[in-house]
């Protein structure tokens, strides 16, 4: 360890020190890019299956080969695509585009849409205190630019529900979901979001069955669209979190594929291998 006189004058760097520095900071500006390779390389893999002769599945593939879940490499890859993004959207300045440098300050911006994580990335860069682009500061755009969309979604519902429901309706629909909101806002410290997701969920799939049957207008194409895209040959999935089960479109409904999971976790991994086929279509 070294100690530092504060009261010692700083001495400017030689020319040879000014090099290698410059030589230095290359080396670890490389070494951060390093993560979009791996990512990059394991998507080509995946979308290739290029691992078909040493594994029957991708998953196996990671683990055997590398000692990584798939979970891992998903986690890489969905990091290389958000670095990709932002490379082709994210021209700030005509002769500069600025990228993310490491893979924790890429993070926070894969839950979001492309167009999403490159707004929200020159957000980030624009507002960075003395311009240091930390993961946290990246973090804390992100809930800001999601607490902003959930509040004008939820305030356009209300719009919306007083224009076609009971006075009673629309004045207990706005206080249960100015409620979610507060929810959000204390981080879901009394109710998680799971929580409110699955009751949520549970009442949609109820009211559903209250009745003649209703369209499902979780595919938003209509079923006309559907029955085209059926016809093609392609396979619609969903998934219900009330029956914790994952659903195929048959003949204009939805029938159960696989499932009931044990948790939400298990079944989006379940969803993501079926969406791994081209011929598969999420609803």
């Amino acid at each position: 360890m070294s100690l530092e006189n504060q009261n010692e004058p700083v001495k400017d760097l030689s020319v040879q020190e000014e090099k290698r520095l410059e030589q230095l900071e290359g080396v670890v500006v490389e070494n951060f890019k390093t993560f979009v390779q791996v990512g990059q390389a394991l998507a080509e893999i995946r979308d290739r299956k290029l691992y078909r002769m040493k594994a029957m599945t991708f998953e196996k593939y990671c683990k055997e080969l590398f000692d990584i879940a798939k979970s891992r490499a998903y986690e890489l890859i969905s990091a290389a695509d958000v670095v990709e993004n932002v490379r082709h959207g994210g021209r700030f300045e005509e002769d500069q585009i600025l990228l993310p440098l490491n893979e924790r300050q890429v993070r926070p911006l894969a839950k979001l849409r492309p167009e999403q994580q490159v707004a929200v990335w020159k957000a980030a860069v624009d507002s960075a205190p003395q311009g240091k682009v930390t993961a946290s500061h990246i973090n804390r755009v992100v809930k800001s630019y999601l607490g902003d969309k959930i509040q004008k979604t939820v305030h356009h519902a209300q719009e919306k529900v007083a224009q076609k429901s009971s006075t009673d309706f629309s004045e207990a629909f706005e206080k249960f979901s100015e409620q979610i909101l507060k929810e959000r806002n204390s981080n879901y410290k009394f109710t998680s979001r799971g929580e409110i997701i699955k009751a949520l969920d549970q009442l949609r799939a109820d009211l559903a069955e209250d009745g003649d049957l209703i369209e499902d207008t979780v595919f938003r194409g209509g079923s006309n669209d559907a029955n085209k895209i059926e016809r093609a040959g392609f396979s619609l999935f969903r998934m219900d979190r009330s029956s914790m089960t994952i659903k195929k479109r048959n003949g204009g409904g939805w029938v159960k594929h696989s499932g009931g999971f044990e948790t939400l976790k298990a079944m989006e991994a379940a969803f993501k291998d079926i969406l791994l086929d081209d011929m598969h279509l999420v609803g």
